[in-house]
């Protein structure tokens, strides 16, 4: 994608040692960005600051050489390690001057809660001289809105909960109206499982050229793929056009993946789909362990549809629980297309329910042979009686994303099985 104008770009900078030392997550900055892009904005630059006022002078001088505007998190505590106010006076050539009202607010604010009146939170009621001062109502740091350099500085709280209100409230709109030709941007998401994302990017060619409008974008995780699309347009109803035109493509030329354009949580789709349908399911987990059935339990009113998870880890409980002839184990191995089929069966048939997926594969680290390595996983789908299997072999990346991977394929096979299920369950069938 071109470089796009001075002043949409954005800089997004988090301070604070907890983050450059690895003991917390900078999230706030990847939460600004998608806002700003949600508003039109171009988020260009992150980055991460201890607290070093040295470091920080120096880099809002460079951002701002670049940059329409810079949005600061953290760094504004009453202690002397919190030094943002203090940058961003030296870099402003600005003195720092207390605001009374600020400081009579905190007075309150303290009495209020029956705690005493630090001496060090006068700090907190310290600005460069010429700043907007951007009230806080969750907590004690006011942040601030200063000019550097031509760029807009926004100076705001590092907490979560104090940062978001005061970004949509005061940072937002200050921005949008220093930009009266913002374009107007269209979103949307497509969730996609079973297309390796090499495929993918084959497939959408120019699609994904960074100068592309739409532009399509893809990440991937547990072998599902969320494809973004983006539309920029002078007016909401061209972007919206742009956006639709592309996204009409994408569903005929993914449509055999594609699972969701709102949820990316294959256990989530699959559990408000059989809910929807008012189909009950079985699941029969051997090296999954009951992840599958787990993950399918987070959604909410699931029991209405799921009364039956097997674990049959070993071949015992496989016999035992669900009725699979020893005899299998001995032709064909645990890990097997038979022994998948007679699981699904023996779930279906012991639960009642219309679907039932069992799943049996070697998740490592150990295990695995030439003939059945680490990765193997065979899926047995029952439907309305109907027994099919699968097989599947996974990078072996761990034993973690082995179960994974499979904990989502079975979630995909029984949506796919799912979609050809009549409405009523056939005579004879397992009942509903």
């Amino acid at each position: 994608m071109s470089t796009p104008r001075r002043d949409l770009c954005v800089a997004l900078v988090g301070t604070g040692d907890e983050l450059v030392e690895g003991r917390h997550v900078d999230t706030n900055s990847s939460e600004i960005a998608r806002a700003l892009i949600d508003a039109g904005f171009e988020p260009r630059r992150f980055t991460v600051l201890g607290d070093d006022e040295d470091a920080l002078v120096h880099t809002l001088l460079e951002l701002a050489a670049s940059h329409g505007a810079i949005i600061v998190t953290g760094g504004l505590g009453p202690t002397l390690d919190d030094v943002t106010r203090h940058a961003a006076a030296r870099a402003a050539g600005a003195e720092l001057v207390r605001d009374e009202a600020v400081l009579q607010g905190l007075r309150e604010l303290f009495a209020r809660r029956g705690r005493p009146f630090a001496e060090a939170n006068v700090r907190q009621a310290l600005f460069p001289r010429g700043a907007d001062v951007l009230p806080n109502p969750n907590g004690t740091a006011a942040g601030f809105a200063l000019e550097i350099a031509g760029a807009r500085v926004f100076a705001l709280p590092g907490p979560p909960r104090e940062m978001r209100p005061m970004l949509a409230e005061h940072v937002l709109p200050r921005l949008r109206a220093r930009v009266p030709d913002l374009p107007c941007i269209e979103r949307r998401a497509f969730h996609l499982y079973g297309i390796p994302e090499s495929a993918l990017a084959d497939a959408a060619g120019a699609w994904m050229a960074r100068d592309a409008n739409p532009l399509v974008g893809v990440t991937a995780s547990g072998g599902r793929l969320s494809v973004s699309l983006r539309a920029e347009a002078p007016t909401r109803a061209a972007a919206i056009a742009l956006a639709e035109a592309r996204a009409a493509e994408i569903r005929e030329r993914f449509g055999a993946w594609l699972f969701s354009e709102d949820e990316p949580d294959l256990a989530r789709v699959l559990g408000r789909t059989l809910l929807a349908r008012g189909v009950t399911v079985a699941l029969a987990e051997s090296c999954t362990g009951g992840l599958a059935a787990e993950r399918l339990t987070r959604v909410p009113g699931i029991s209405a549809v799921l009364e039956y998870g097997f674990v049959t880890y070993a071949n015992r409980a496989k016999t035992d629980l669900l009725g699979v002839d020893p005899a299998l184990f001995a032709a064909h191995g645990a890990v097997s297309a038979p022994v998948a089929a007679a699981m699904a069966r023996g779930a279906a048939a012991r639960s009642g329910a219309r679907l039932a997926v069992s799943i049996t594969g070697v998740a490592g680290p150990g295990g695995g042979t030439a003939e059945k390595p680490v990765g193997l996983v065979w899926f047995g789908i029952s439907a309305d009686g109907v027994v099919t299997t699968e097989e599947r072999r996974f990078l072996d990346l761990g034993r973690d994303l082995v179960r994974e991977f499979a904990a989502n394929t079975a979630y995909d096979l029984l949506l796919r099985a799912l979609r050809g299920l009549s409405e009523a369950a056939p005579r004879g069938a397992a009942r509903g």
